[in-house]
């Protein structure tokens, strides 16, 4: 029977639209290699008929309840975002209407436990590799936010517990992971990796995002600033005595008047406020420039473009591991039936060995309870203790009948 996966994560006002895009699709992921393109118009939202802003819809769900008038703060929990799905397996049995049901049906008994009105969004992501569903759950009580008081330690272990036996009840297949097992653990710390790989390719998203508003901005400062300012204006000169070729009567350089140029320009007021204009937006360009390089946003997101590769090797380590621990579970599982059957021939060749040789039924079974007991000194709760109590019972059932 394949396992439940359910998990919380906790989402503020600046997450909100990280997650937007990443359920959405509105941006092309250029770092997850687990969306395939080609099926991302299999996704789809079992609240909203069209994409959404996640801001805009959980503020109006919030508004719509809040009984105060204190505003929200910038740091409260806004969403607690429930991811669920199982194993490859468990969907590889569904068909499409019946996997459609399994999303329907989990969404239904959300909307129930913490109110319809609180669903933000659920997104059913069919283009990676294991169909999955994210959920919004605004955490509304009592006319204010309470994450806290919502999701509780309590209602977190009845997510693991309740969640998967209602499910089961439903007739879906499908049981609470193992309590501490290392298939639990294994399968958390894989959850975990690639959480954090979605909330990095968030932040580059985002980042993108930013690097494509400065760009923009440069690019409207550059419209303004004129590609070449033509200004009518005149050379000032003035008059300098200088000595001339010619000479006077005593033998000396004549005196001349030249005009030269003084270096500065004569331009009409209006000209100048032009050229001053220009000037002041080529320096705006200028430390616009300057404030995007200095923010470090490509180097930013090189950095998390690093440390998503980093943490995609890690998941996919986990991932494997996963599929090894799942192929040597199978493996543990049918050796196990082959030890049970081999016992349970063990069981009966004994018993008919020694009832063959006791001396009447009652000499015979005080033999074989004798044996049984130890057997069970060597090995509690042992299979060959089982197959006799579970005969025992069915002796006794066959009595009462009578």
């Amino acid at each position: 029977m394949s396992y439940a996966v359910i998990r919380m994560q906790k989402m503020k006002s600046h997450d909100l639209k990280g997650i937007q895009f990443h359920n959405q699709r509105e941006r092309e992921s250029k770092t997850n290699p687990d969306i395939d393109k080609e099926k991302s118009n299999e996704n789809y939202d079992m609240v909203h008929d069209q994409n959404i802003d996640y801001n805009e819809n959980v503020k109006k769900i919030i508004e719509s309840q809040k009984t105060g008038t204190r505003k929200t703060r910038k740091d409260a929990v806004l969403v607690n975002e429930l991811l669920v799905t199982s194993d490859r397996d468990f969907f590889d049995k569904l068909d499409p209407d019946a996997t459609k049901k399994f999303f329907r049906d989990s969404l239904h008994i959300f909307q129930q436990k913490y109110g319809k009105q609180n669903i933000a969004y659920a997104t059913v992501h069919m283009d990676e590799k294991t169909p999955h569903m994210h959920v919004g759950v605004v955490p509304m009580r009592d006319g204010r936010l309470q994450g806290k008081n919502v999701f509780n330690r309590q209602e977190l272990l009845w997510l693991q517990d309740s969640y998967p036996k209602t499910m089961l009840q439903m007739g879906f297949e499908l049981e609470r992971g193992e309590k501490g097992s290392e298939r639990e653990h294994l399968s958390t710390a894989d959850f975990k990796l690639k959480t954090e790989r979605e909330k990095i390719e968030q932040e580059i998203d985002l980042l993108e995002n930013k690097i494509s508003d400065k760009k923009n901005e440069l690019l409207v400062l550059n419209e303004k600033v004129s590609d070449e300012v033509k200004i009518p204006a005149k050379r000032e000169f003035k008059n300098v005595e200088v000595e001339s070729k010619e000479k006077n009567i005593w033998g000396k350089p004549k005196k001349e008047i030249k005009k030269e140029p003084t270096g500065n320009v004569i331009m009409a007021e209006k000209d100048f406020k032009k050229v001053l204009t220009a000037a002041k937006d080529n320096e705006r360009m200028k430390n616009g420039m300057k404030r995007l390089l200095s923010t470090d946003l490509s180097k930013e997101n090189e950095r998390l473009e690093v440390q998503n590769t980093l943490i995609y090797g890690e998941w996919e380590k986990a991932s494997g591991e996963n599929q090894r621990l799942k192929k040597e579970n199978q493996e543990l599982r049918s050796e196990n039936r082959d030890l049970r059957h081999e016992i349970g021939l063990l069981y009966q060749s004994t018993k008919e060995f020694l009832k063959e040789r006791a001396d009447d039924l009652r000499a015979f079974r005080n033999d074989f309870k004798s044996l049984v007991g130890k057997v069970k000194e060597k090995i509690t709760g042992s299979e060959f203790e089982r197959l006799h109590k579970r005969e025992q019972t069915r002796e006794r059932n066959k009595g009462l009948e009578r």
